[in-house]
């Protein structure tokens, strides 16, 4: 992730603490009190604020790698839907104990705190030094895409830099047939490090598509999780037999295979005719994006901004265009949540 990216995070984080804060400390308050005070005191409106609060932040605005920082720092599991979770199962749980629930809640405000601290410092930092503005990624000209190359998709030497630029070199040559434009049209605009991520700019046709296809490969992903996870629940419970296990990897098979057929159904709904040399690319690009993600590669976008009356912010870009884009990427961006829910779970068992 670079300056700019964090710049940007820690603004959004900052804002959404700064409504967090005084809903946590509202809870935590009447917990507090009923934890030492024979006489209650009633806090399910304050409840009731948090949680609605919580279910309402999205993360459309943040990249994989803006939340995968949230998550190392230990915010992101008291933030939107993870941090609605856990305050109903810390306050509205069976075995609910005062004591029990206001250490806990007390701890998450401790860590929301940190982050905060920590991002303001860093803002700080940054206006002492001159920086002001995240726009190094943006374009007026189209919509960025970040390709991470990671585990068995990372880029370790030149030959695997000539293998993956080949690679990505068909899959938009595809997807721009498709879309009647020229490979060409995607630029290159900049790349992180880390994991090596090459950040892209493509037109609204290119990265629909790119959306798209990402939503699909996620939404398989999100099935291989729940089946693998579902192998080892009846593993541990010795309910598993060597049929059953068949069985389940057949449906991981099954899965992975009809992900090319749906991906394909859904564009040529949106990119009429497809088919010839255009066909071939299309499914080309899509072959190889499924194999890229296989491999521990990823996609990701962020929606374009929208203004404060709800419309998408059009600068120099057509709005239907954008509208079509953002629509496409919250879509990917609700499978994306789905897996990591998963993954997450699968992780805590």
């Amino acid at each position: 992730m670079n300056v700019r990216e964090l710049e940007f995070l820690s603004d959004w984080y900052v804002e959404h603490y700064d409504q967090l804060r005084p809903l946590y400390e509202a809870v935590l308050s009447p917990i507090q009190h009923n934890a030492h005070q024979p006489n209650k005191q009633p806090l399910e409106s304050q409840l009731e604020a948090l949680i609605s609060y919580l279910r309402g932040m999205t993360f459309e605005d943040l990249s994989l790698q803006q939340i995968e920082k949230l998550s190392d720092l230990g915010i992101y599991q008291f933030t939107g839907a993870d941090g609605a979770r856990f305050i109903e199962a810390t306050v509205r749980t069976s075995d609910y104990d005062p004591s029990t629930a206001a250490s806990r809640i007390g701890e998450a405000l401790s860590v929301l705190k940190s982050g905060y601290e920590g991002f303001n410092q860093y803002r700080s930092a940054l206006e002492a030094l001159g920086f002001d503005g995240y726009d190094d990624f943006e374009s007026d000209d189209g919509f960025v895409i970040r390709v991470g190359f990671q585990k068995d998709a990372s880029i370790n030497n030149v030959t695997d830099w000539k293998e993956s630029s080949r690679d990505w070199y068909d899959i938009i040559r595809g997807l721009s047939m498709v879309a009647n434009e020229s490979p060409e049209d995607t630029k290159i605009i900049g790349a992180s490090t880390g994991s090596i991520i090459l950040i892209l700019v493509g037109t609204a046709s290119v990265t629909t598509l790119l959306a798209i296809i990402a939503k699909n490969v996620a939404s398989v992903a999100k099935e291989v999780i729940g089946i693998s996870n579902a192998v080892e629940s009846l593993r541990q419970n010795k309910w598993l037999t060597a049929a059953m296990e068949r069985d389940l990897k057949k449906k991981i098979d099954q899965s992975r295979s009809k992900a090319l057929v749906d991906i394909m159904k859904e564009i040529r709904e949106i990119h009429k005719p497809i088919d010839g040399e255009k066909s071939t690319a299309l499914e080309a690009s899509i072959k190889k994006l499924l194999a890229f993600n296989e491999a521990g590669g990823s996609v990701d976008f962020v929606a374009p901004e929208v203004d404060e009356d709800g419309e998408v912010e059009a600068e120099n870009k057509p709005r239907s265009a954008l509208a079509q884009v953002r629509a496409a990427i919250q879509e990917y961006q609700t499978v994306r949540e789905q897996v990591r829910m998963l993954t997450d779970m699968s992780r805590n068992d």
